[in-house]
């Protein structure tokens, strides 16, 4: 029980990692919600053109691309944030797709096409009791640009001392995020007449930290361009100029305020936005420094954790070939431990029971029995396993007894012989017990090399502090990264993430036993491969190279292992060559290799292999079925937040 609660706690572990993982690729999900959906779309670029009339009106054309993800009927935008007189017409409403543009017409709103529906046709409609402009098209998987082209009425309004244009062009609303935004903004600048940023014109830019806005010196053009706007945050521009420029507007229109003074307001509130979007950047500078300095501490400490704890101890043993078993007295399955990093494979099961065989516990021969099927029966040719006279006095070591009384006691069910095809049945109709039986004895499998010291004991522990370390700091900067709504400050957190789970992979390490062992291993194999060519006679007792093999076995080397000995020492094969081809005798070399044979069965090794293999596959499938500038020069965005129109839009 105790092997068993060992395991458990080593695989609680890795649950507890996993679920680590996938909370942050959650965060991740979370910063982009649309990933986890099958049905989605993006809004990769937005290009919107303006120009102010000397009226105060505001004529836009605003192109939106969207790259659609599925089936899609209708796109839409809200402008419910229009200032107190302002009003709104739709001119034209335009779609290119698949290298096609279609003008669509206007049709008359219906209130249920807000949640669902819409007309027989392309086409668009204006929901005037919304202020929203519906646009009914059937976009499936592919990327389609709409234009939108509108006016705003009354958009400036004009004061005794400036002109304030206060346009929110992108709206809080939208449910995606919006990526490469331009915008270009013309004024009614009189023909001759001087541009002087910051007195007869100043703009002001409200949004994301690293958009930007710029005055063009000789005509007086604003640009704006916004790399990425988040599902939930706006994009404004807001605009002082001279009043002289809107002749067209009188004193009895919804936008004349001519007993107001209102320019020293606004500079007094854009220089307080100014401000603050300074001090965010300064306090995200300071941030990002931080991080990055946080993440190259951490990567240090990484590389002299392992170079302190994982990195491999020179073995004391140095020489090229080694002719004896790696370790004397220690289990084939625990020498493969030893050589995985103590990694549990199902191939430490037939390791064992190869090692049984050597030791003259299990005898295997092969036979025939007959099947049914849907076609009546056929005669299948199987290997089977049987208990050899007195067993009991050559099984000593506990790995052995649990291997054994797992094929012949729970398997077999207390049988004197066990047929291999059995034992992916038995785990068919009884994966509880075949699992917790194989998971008994792969745990005295751990707790043997534990008990051998073959590894550092605080290796595991090192490793999951890594692990633990790397991916609590790729959730930190993600928090810190949606506060500031920069996604530059994850770059470090996913590199250091990255970097520290492949350090942690190496923290594991042998002891200088371990490394010793490892080196003979590594050497046996070496003169396993190459006995031949150094001219050496091998000896020709078979028990010594039953036991060989079944390293040969561990090492992936036994057909090549096998060959070597035909060519070497051809009498070892000749007793047993004929029968082998002939009979359901099973010679001792017939258990790991038959590319030589012609009756078309593979060879033992790899028949049990593949039992358990498929068992432990079964197994598994049972299981899961269960479950900025103040004086408005141009510069850099700030706050901001009040100005009007858009409201955002969606698609469905």
């Amino acid at each position: 029980m105790q092997n068993r609660s060992y395991l458990q706690r080593n695989h609680l572990l890795h649950i507890v990692l996993v679920l680590a993982f996938c909370l942050s690729v959650g965060f991740c999900l979370t910063s982009s919600p649309t990933a986890a959906f099958a049905k989605s779309y993006t809004m990769p670029e937005v290009q919107i053109e303006a120009s102010a009339d000397s009226a105060g009106d505001l004529s836009v054309s605003e192109d939106r691309t969207f790259d659609f993800d599925g089936s899609f009927t209708a796109v839409w935008w809200n402008f419910n944030n229009l200032p107190s007189g302002a009003g709104i017409e739709i001119e034209s409403v335009k779609v290119t797709a698949g290298g096609k543009t279609t003008t669509l017409p206007s049709v008359p709103f219906q209130t249920s096409w807000r949640s669902a529906g819409g007309p027989s046709k392309a086409a668009y409609s204006f929901d005037g009791a919304e202020d929203a402009v519906y646009v009914f098209y059937n976009f499936d998987d592919e990327e389609a640009t709409v234009t939108l082209n509108y006016r705003v009425l009354n958009a400036v309004q004009i004061y005794n001392d400036t002109a304030e244009l206060y346009w929110q062009f992108v709206g809080k609303g939208w449910a995606e995020d919006s990526d490469n935004i331009s915008l270009t903004l013309n004024m009614p600048v009189p023909a001759g007449e001087k541009i002087v940023k910051g007195e007869t014109i100043s703009a002001w830019g409200h949004g994301p930290l690293d958009a930007t806005v710029a005055i063009d010196d000789t005509t007086g053009q604003i640009t704006c361009d916004v790399p990425h706007l988040s599902a939930g945050s706006y994009a404004e521009i807001r605009v002082a100029c001279d009043p002289g420029w809107f002749s067209g507007v009188t004193q009895k229109d919804p936008n004349a305020h001519f007993d107001i003074a209102r320019l020293d307001a606004i500079k007094s509130e854009e220089q307080s936005f100014a401000d603050q979007a300074n001090q965010q950047r300064i306090t995200m500078l300071v941030s990002l420094i931080a991080i990055v300095v946080v993440c190259l501490a951490i990567c240090i400490w990484a590389l002299w954790s392992f170079n302190r704890y994982g990195k491999e101890l020179k073995p004391t043993f140095t020489e090229k070939y080694w002719r004896d078993v790696p370790v004397k007295g220690e289990h084939p399955a625990v020498v493969g431990r030893i050589m995985r990093f103590d990694k549990p494979e199902n191939s430490d099961l037939t390791v064992t029971l190869l090692n049984l065989v050597n030791l003259g516990a299990v005898l295997i021969n092969k036979a025939s029995y007959e099947k049914d099927g849907l076609l009546g029966s056929k005669t299948v040719e199987d290997y089977y396993l049987s208990r050899a006279p007195g067993y009991e006095s050559k099984i000593t070591k506990e790995i052995d007894r649990l291997a054994f009384n797992f094929l012949f006691d729970t398997i077999g069910e207390g049988a004197e012989s066990v047929w291999l095809s059995s034992i992916n049945e038995y785990a068919k109709k009884n994966p509880s017990t075949f699992s917790d039986k194989l998971a008994d004895w792969q745990g005295e499998v751990t707790a043997r090399t534990i008990n051998g010291q073959y590894f550092e004991p605080y290796s595991k522990a090192k490793r999951a502090t890594m692990t633990a370390v790397g991916i609590a700091a790729f959730v930190i900067i993600m928090l810190i990264s949606m506060f500031f709504d920069n996604f530059l400050m994850v770059i470090p957190g996913v590199i250091t993430m990255v970097f520290l789970l492949i350090i942690s992979r190496f923290m594991e390490r042998r002891t200088q036993k371990g490394a010793d062992a490892y080196a003979k291993c590594e050497a046996l194999k070496r003169w396993l491969k190459d006995f031949s060519r150094l001219k050496e006679r091998p000896v020709l007792d078979i028990k010594v190279w039953g036991e060989f093999l079944v390293y040969a076995y561990l090492f992936g080397v036994a057909d090549e292992v096998i060959d070597e000995l035909r060519d070497s020492v051809p009498e070892l094969f000749t007793e047993d060559a004929t029968l082998a081809a002939s009979s359901y005798y099973v010679p001792w070399w017939y258990i790991y290799s038959t590319h030589s044979m012609t009756n078309g069965m593979p060879s033992f090794a790899n028949s049990f292999a593949s039992s358990i293999n498929q068992s432990v596959a079964a197994v598994q499938s049972a299981a899961s079925g269960n479950f900025s500038s103040g004086g408005g020069f141009g510069g850099g965005f700030s706050g901001g937040g009040g100005g009007g129109f858009g409201g955002g839009g969606g698609a469905r």
